[in-house]
């Protein structure tokens, strides 16, 4: 069966273009370099994004589209990603087909967790394993360290914060944004949490030392935050 890639890329732009107009912003598709807020040939050559979203006169997003979130540039879109950032009120993104979050997911301004945010989650969790609900801690927990991994590739500009979790697990440890020790414990916890959000049984004991882990690596990145 043959699939037409152009038709299905052509369907993701018309979503995401409808998506924005809704919300009040401006859409132009396949800007020209003239429509665009500044110029960044200096910097990357021949660049133009699918779709300029202009959010405010002096604010919004450089947005390509790709159908499929396997064997993408990423080296390439970190570059884009940085010279658009050094415009205040701008920000690349990258939007797939197969992307975890929904397409308007874009909190611009990516307010810092602050130290209440944490603790009652924190509390929320440790709560779920005082009453037994150790399933529901985990997934709880999971969601938490979830966030804290896209967050944190949004602040290195890595453009991969809306990718499938394990796509995002493996480019945040070959862009050395994790280390090879937390690649592995991410890698190994992910698949637990697979087997829990799917209904499989997971030994209470190999739940409980998970959750521990769990918890370690939510610390490790919690530290990591940009302040």
């Amino acid at each position: 069966m043959c699939i037409d890639r152009t038709s299905n890329n052509s369907l993701l732009k018309k979503k995401v273009s409808e998506c924005y107009i809704s919300q009040g912003c401006e859409v132009i598709q396949q800007p020209h370099i003239h429509q665009l807020p500044f110029d960044l040939s200096i910097n990357l050559g021949v660049y133009s994004p699918d779709l300029l979203v202009k959010i405010s006169e002096n604010q919004g997003l450089f947005i390509t589209i790709a159908d499929y979130a396997t064997n993408l540039p990423i080296a390439n879109y970190c570059k884009i990603a940085k010279a658009v950032a050094e415009n205040d009120g701008w920000r690349f993104l990258l939007i797939t087909g197969e992307d975890a979050t929904p397409i308007a997911e874009e909190d611009v301004a990516d307010p810092k967790l602050k130290q209440p945010q944490i603790l009652h989650r924190k509390e929320r969790i440790a709560k779920l394993i005082s009453i037994g609900e150790h399933e529901a801690a985990f997934l709880s927990l999971w969601i938490f360290a979830e966030v804290l991994m896209r967050r944190h590739a949004r602040q290195a500009l890595i453009p991969i914060d809306r990718l499938p979790t394990i796509l995002m697990i493996h480019h945040l440890h070959t862009q050395a944004q994790i280390s090879e020790a937390q690649f592995e414990r991410a890698i190994a916890l992910n698949a637990i949490r697979n087997r829990v959000a799917h209904g499989f049984p997971v030994n209470s004991v190999n739940l409980n030392e998970a959750i521990e882990k769990l918890l370690n690596l939510v610390d490790e990145f919690i530290a990591s935050e940009k302040r």
